[in-house]
């Protein structure tokens, strides 16, 4: 993870006074046993005490976990010469957006941004257990499906998975994951074992939010080179038991970087790579226990290493030779690290600015524009598989920036528009800055709760400006030099269903107190009126662009550190904006990102169902909180056909594999979850 791309040069910083809040409410999370064939674990909400903040510090001052570091950076100084106006003339329908000589995306979902966890911290983010899962977390999921109409896409593995191995038999400790080897480097690589309940669990969390999987195979050379090892087993069993939810087997994480990770010898290259990635998909093909054979991805390289960049994997035939069993073509990247390479130490202050103009997300999908024309040709998905502000765990104050959040929804929206069809944001543990959600540390009590990392607003922002269609197309429609020598603070973006522009999406990443850049849109359809009497906006929106927690997305917020459970708090807001003469006036506060509903049914697609209690249609137990079905989750492992459970190579009879007490480690046949699934919004 260690890609580095250059970004806009941005202007010194100044200080300016941070603005804080207590969080309002969070719910408090207890459990109750329940001495019955199931047991039960209840989840009830609470009010908790007021949440206390740390004081801004810096990094070399603060001792504790990186992922409640509570730094603050300085922001940029406003340009020199403001600009408060822009007329933003929206294109009438997809012949005229092309006639403008942009071009529109293709077709896109709400769920576009989504989640790369780290396999090393699976159990610590999702659950313990396929019957114990981690409801906040679903919670954080169920935000997304509930906006997009379509379940979270969640990539499980990284730099973890290269050396990891299955257990079908189930682990000695009944976990679903051990690490065997463990060490203090954000990037370093532990051996993890795991048992089938990891694809059980992930197939439990599909029966509630509807997410969809990217799994990392194991990459060493041992298993490569063998026919009948680990990886056609753990290949097999992934696809029996997530079914139609498995989106692709990831075969390989940054080969690029194999010979710098001492993962191979000196000399290795694109050809071995091939070779390697050809040698192990016919080793699982040939096991012959696959439903679908369209099931591999790759190469997923990062980073500009020489003579093993994409163009080198596709020159090199990698796609038109498995284009007949790939599901996607996935790549990763980061724009910068902050992995200390030979002492080389990048001031997070000295760069921050680099994240706050539109230059960075247009610079970081340029190169990737050719390679996603390629793929799509050949009838197959882009996918960043793995991304964030920087590698190596990002930086203190910069990564947890509600600047950061701003540049991820701009990125996302950029790589959407450069044809990637999905984008996931790295999750890593305790030790990491850039997380969108951080579960409390072990040793805490169980009554701190999870941390909302501020990118983590960007896949809400996302999913409501795609909406729930699922024929999103987006333009970047950001004014040219000529019409505005400051566009890059201003990025414009519309979006398209049905041959008409539905949305805009409008950012101004200036910060500045005084009101002298905020900034006022015109928007107008291509000269003539829009035939709208009003519009509907919602803002996103925060003190300064180095605020951590003070953040609000519509008004409502996910609170401050160990003050989250998942869920939006505050009365959302949606600003109605009475248009004059076909003309609408859209103020953009600096900072902030506004969405602009151009019609009724373009709100009601991006909004989760105001009268909803829950996600689910259960019964309801207290206020806000909702029994699932334990049947559910007894039976939610997949779509493959048969009635047996064999192991054995070849046979004809594998089947979905049900809880039970054995293969959970307990006396109890199923736990019911009972999740706060409720929205305010």
């Amino acid at each position: 993870m260690t890609r580095s791309s250059p970004l806009a040069s941005g202007p010194s910083t100044f200080t300016r006074p941070r603005i804080l809040h207590p969080l309002s409410l969070i719910t408090s999370l207890f459990l109750i046993s329940v001495a019955s064939a199931q047991a039960l674990t209840l989840y009830t909400g609470g009010t908790a005490p007021t949440a206390t903040v740390a004081p801004a510090a810096s990094s070399a001052a603060y001792t504790g976990l990186a992922a409640y570091d509570p730094t603050t950076l300085t922001s940029p100084p406003p340009p020199e010469s403001p600009v408060t106006g822009l007329s933003l003339a929206l294109p009438p329908n997809s012949q005229s957006v092309f006639d403008s000589g942009r071009l529109l995306s293709i077709e896109q979902k709400g769920n576009f941004l989504g989640f790369s966890v780290e396999l090393s911290i699976a159990n610590s983010l999702m659950g313990n257990s396929p019957a114990n899962l981690k409801v906040p977390f679903l919670n954080y999921m169920a935000n997304i499906q509930t906006r997009a109409g379509a379940g979270p896409i969640i990539r499980v593995g990284g730099n973890s998975q290269e050396d990891s191995t299955i257990f079908v038999d189930g682990l000695e400790d009944a976990a679903i994951l051990d690490k065997i080897k463990v060490s203090a480097g954000v990037t370093d690589t532990p051996v993890i074992n795991y048992s089938l309940d990891l694809f059980h669990l992930m197939a439990n969390i599909t029966s509630l939010v509807n997410a969809e999987w990217f799994f990392g195979l194991a990459f060493n050379e041992t298993d490569v080179t063998s026919p009948t090892g680990n990886i056609p087993v753990a290949a097999t069993w992934a696809q029996r038991i997530l079914g139609s939810s498995l989106r692709g087997l990831s075969v390989g994480n940054e080969p690029d970087l194999y010979v710098d990770h001492s993962k191979r010898p000196a000399g290795y290259g694109v050809n071995d790579y091939v070779s390697e990635f050809n040698r192990i998909t016919q080793s699982v093909l040939s096991d012959g226990s696959l439903s679908n054979p369209v099931a591999f991805t790759g190469p997923s390289v990062c980073c500009d290493v020489i003579g093993f960049e994409m163009d080198d994997v596709l020159n090199a035939g990698w796609l038109s030779n498995n284009v007949n069993n790939l599901a996607a073509v996935a790549v990763q990247h980061y724009p910068t690290n902050n992995c200390k390479i030979n002492g080389n130490v990048i001031n997070a202050q000295d760069i921050f600015a680099d994240f706050l103009n539109h230059t960075s997300a247009q610079s970081l999908v340029a190169p990737y524009l050719g390679n996603a024309a390629t793929v799509q040709a050949a009838g197959k998905e882009m996918v960043m598989l793995e991304t964030n502000t920087a590698s190596c765990g990002g930086f203190p104050g910069l990564s947890d920036s509600f600047g950061a959040a701003m540049w991820m929804t701009d990125y996302a929206l950029q790589m959407a528009y450069g044809n990637f069809s999905a984008a996931l944001m790295h999750v890593g543990g305790q030790n990491v800055y850039y997380n969108p959600f951080t579960p409390p540390p072990s040793n805490q009590s169980t009554t701190k709760q999870w941390t909302t990392g501020s990118v983590y607003y960007a896949t809400l922002l996302v999913a409501e400006a795609f909406g729930q269609s699922n024929v999103s197309r987006i333009v970047d429609m950001t004014p040219t030099p000529d019409v505005d020598a400051n566009n890059i603070y201003h990025p414009a973006y519309a979006v398209y269903e049905n041959d008409a522009p539905s949305r805009v999406v409008l950012f101004n990443y200036i910060d500045d107190a005084s009101g002298a850049n905020d900034l006022s849109v015109t928007l107008t359809l291509n000269g003539s009126t829009l035939g709208a009497s009003t519009v509907y906006v919602r803002y996103f929106q925060a003190p300064t662009v180095g605020e951590q927690y003070d953040i609000t997305w519509a008004n409502q917020t996910m609170g401050y550190s160990f003050g989250s459970d998942g869920r939006l708090s505050g009365t959302q807001a949606t600003v109605t904006i009475t248009c004059t003469d076909g003309s609408c006036v859209i103020p953009v506060q600096a900072p902030s990102v506004a969405i602009v509903f151009l019609s009724e049914q373009a709100l009601s697609s991006s909004t989760a169902a105001q009268n909803a209690k829950s996600v689910f249609s259960t019964s309801v137990i207290g206020t806000g909180s909702a029994t699932v079905d334990a049947q559910a989750l007894q039976t939610s492992n997949g779509q493959i056909n048969g009635n047996g459970g064999s192991t054995s190579k070849g046979s004809s009879s594998w089947g979905v594999e049900r809880i039970d007490a054995s293969r959970i480690g307990g006396s109890v046949i199923v736990a019911m979850v009972v999740a706060v699934l409720a929205l305010t919004s």
